[in-house]
């Protein structure tokens, strides 16, 4: 039993954001109806690869999930629409304008006039409030907009993206969090309320921690600060890959012993192996500038090798993985992120494991992702129409 269980979500989103915010929903519990076009989540084009036919990016976000498929730009298909928005405890709407959600009827204003405890989740590109209110948007124009390009790249040389989709993941991330909010208000009150998130804000908040940094520093250095000039940090190299180390905990003793053991000797002189080495390692103000020093002592050492030094003089030191690598990794057994679904048509699909683990209320994976329109009748039986209505709406085309 999640601790969600009882609870019915109705998820009219597409894409990225909402079904990363409902998969949570459903992964803790909650019934998510996936309400979708005749011709699909857009996501399920997303691609290639493709596994078998179908998208990986929407089989990581639509497990726990059931599928109606109908047509919304129809009279019955709205009608159909609007009584699944009234039985459900949580409507979830991404990325539509608020002439499309008035068309289809499913407005949070037009909603709690019959049911005020609902709870009613829209997820914009820029915000419901201000000039960009309203306009599509997307991950790129969202990182561009928030200054994540800024500590990426090369001075001089094309600006580049965050690879994942920080902005859509995240802001579903945080809707998430602000309905599970709005649910235990309405458990202390009995109130519904409306939950607005967008891509932009979701990286803004972010984003907070590096501006705050970087108000009216007193010099231009320190780790939230010279990442707009700092060369990109991709561990350092050694004999056989790459490690990350720091030194944050060791004594002046313990670095000039590392020092030695390295033969580094410089860093006795250098005045940028300062604070026992802080300031020449990891984010340190000047590790970036003395980092070939380093990497021509590594050469001639295994990861391994390092690792083991670097921590026996209180120093800390992963390896930077491959995911190869890192899936042989005996920690990451032990934390079991990666689950493996049995698909209708995929197949086998490995995917991201629930990040979170409850004692009392654990959650599930439950269901695969479903096909297009798969629990249609069921869904329908449960909004109240026979067996027959339901033939003559996919005889009509207006379901299937």
């Amino acid at each position: 039993m999640g601790a969600l269980d009882g609870f019915v979500v109705l998820d009219l989103t597409q894409g990225l954001s909402g079904p990363s915010c409902t998969m949570q929903l459903g992964d803790a519990g909650a019934r998510v109806i996936k309400a979708e076009p005749l011709s699909g989540d857009c996501a399920r084009g997303y691609g290639p690869p493709f596994v078998n036919g179908e998208s990986p990016a929407f089989l990581s976000l639509n497990r726990n999930k059931e599928s109606i498929a109908l047509d919304a730009a129809s009279t019955r298909g709205r009608r159909i629409l609007q009584t699944l928005a009234r039985k459900a405890d949580v409507v979830v709407v991404e990325d539509v304008g608020a002439g499309s959600v008035k068309d289809l009827g499913v407005t949070y204003q037009s909603l709690r006039r019959r049911k005020p405890g609902v709870i009613y989740c829209e997820i914009t590109a820029f915000g419901d409030k201000g000039p960009l209110a309203g306009l599509p948007g997307a991950e790129l124009p969202a990182q561009a907009m928030s200054d994540y390009w800024g500590s990426f790249g090369v001075i001089g040389n094309p600006p580049i993206r965050v690879g994942a989709d920080i902005a859509s993941v995240n802001a579903g991330t945080f809707a998430f969090e602000a309905i599970l909010a709005a649910l235990y208000h309405r458990e202390m009150t009995g109130e519904g309320q409306r939950v607005s998130v967008s891509k932009l804000g979701a990286l803004l908040h972010m984003r907070g921690i590096i501006w705050a940094a970087i108000s009216d520093p007193d010099e231009w250095i320190g780790f939230h600060c010279d990442t707009y000039i700092k060369p990109p940090e991709q561990g350092y190299k050694t004999k056989d890959g790459r490690i990350y180390f720091m030194l944050r905990r060791g004594s002046q003793e313990d670095f000039d012993k590392l020092a030695l053991d390295l033969g580094v000797e410089e860093a006795f002189t250098d005045p940028r192996f300062g604070q026992a080495g802080r300031n020449a390692t990891g984010t340190g103000k000047w590790a970036y500038l003395v980092k070939h020093i380093w990497e021509r002592a590594f050469k001639d050492k295994t990861n391994e090798e390092l690792i083991a030094l670097i921590r026996g003089h209180n120093g800390e030191a992963v390896p930077v993985n491959t995911y190869d690598s890192l899936m042989r990794h005996p920690q990451i057994h032990a934390l079991n992120p990666i689950a493996e679904v049995q698909h209708p048509t995929a197949g086998a699909v490995k995917m991201p494991n629930i990040p979170w683990h409850m004692e009392a209320t654990p959650g599930s994976i439950r269901l695969p992702p479903p096909l297009l329109g798969q629990h249609t009748d069921g869904i329908l039986e449960w909004a109240g129409l026979s067996p027959a209505q339901v033939a003559r709406l996919r005889k009509a085309n207006i379901v299937k």
